[in-house]
């Protein structure tokens, strides 16, 4: 199922993998800056044998509407997340999954409402505003489309391992079409979201308020985050107690498009082997 849910400031599209009346845990999956739902589609599949997937885009891409006002933060993007899960009749023991800035915002939901979460996981995500510009901007990138050139925002490549063959995904031309349907300005205001998140506080004081249990997952060949920003980033939360810290070989920074079942069973084994973290609404 997917549909869009009319929120607060704006309209959120949102994709539901399986039975929400079930008794599986949901896990809410949520995208990075220039982004989209489909994404996730590879990864699904296998989240599907333990997890009901619940899939958003962030306001201002993907099929969601921009925001009412035109300018967007952390806030602005939780609250929107939070209220759509709400019409879904969700109401606690989430695990929330982001990639890059994705994962960022999905900390900023479990701060806000940190009672309707149980665990935290987060690919490729920066830790400090020094690494927080995460945009694979081209000049031009071109792709083949209907016999003509289309251009591409970003430098889709990068955003994968560099011997990866997009060949065999369902979507080879996953980035290039959801970088295509965000507007190049709101790209820019989405960008900024981290910056002013992370200047205001790193990662692991936020890690540390919060008392979630935490898996934080890098790839060895990520070339929007970096060898440097993963060292940043690991060297900055990896002291934080209720963290735990886990290595993906030979994948980008999409890595739960490059090696989905990998990245699959990483979030089970660790929801699986550490105790959920239930806290009460006060």
């Amino acid at each position: 199922m997917e549909k869009i849910y009319e929120v607060t400031r704006g309209k959120v599209n949102i994709k539901v993998a399986g039975d929400l009346e079930s008794d599986k845990k949901v896990i809410v999956l949520i995208p990075g800056i220039n982004g989209s739902v489909d994404y996730y589609d590879e990864i699904t599949p296998y989240l599907q044998k333990k997890y009901t997937v619940v899939s958003i885009d962030l306001l201002g891409q993907g099929k969601s509407s921009k925001s009412d006002s035109g300018e967007y933060d952390m806030d602005l993007q939780a609250w929107a997340i939070l209220e759509g899960i709400a019409r879904l009749r969700i109401t606690d023991n989430m695990i929330l999954f982001g990639y890059g800035i994705g994962g960022l915002i999905a900390n900023r939901v479990a701060e806000v409402r940190d009672f309707s979460v149980s665990k935290l996981i987060m690919l490729n995500t920066p830790a400090n505003a020094k690494y927080a510009d995460m945009d694979a901007h081209s000049s031009f990138a071109a792709i083949p489309l209907l016999g003509r050139m289309a251009k591409s925002p970003v430098k889709s490549s990068l955003y994968f391992a560099k011997n990866f063959d997009t060949s065999k995904l369902k979507n080879p031309n996953v980035i290039n079409d959801a970088a295509n349907a965000v507007d190049r300005k709101t790209a820019k205001k989405l960008s900024k979201m981290a910056d002013d998140y992370l200047e205001d506080k790193a990662m692991n004081k936020r890690l540390r308020a919060t008392g979630f249990a935490t898996l934080a997952i890098f790839s060895d060949d990520d070339q929007i985050l970096t060898e440097a920003g993963i060292k940043d980033a690991k060297a900055t939360i990896g002291r934080v107690a209720h963290l735990t810290i886990k290595d993906l070989k030979g994948a980008g920074h999409v890595g739960m498009i490059e090696r989905p079942e990998e990245v699959a069973n990483m979030i089970i084994d660790f929801d699986d082997s550490v105790e959920d973290v239930i806290k009460v609404d006060m």
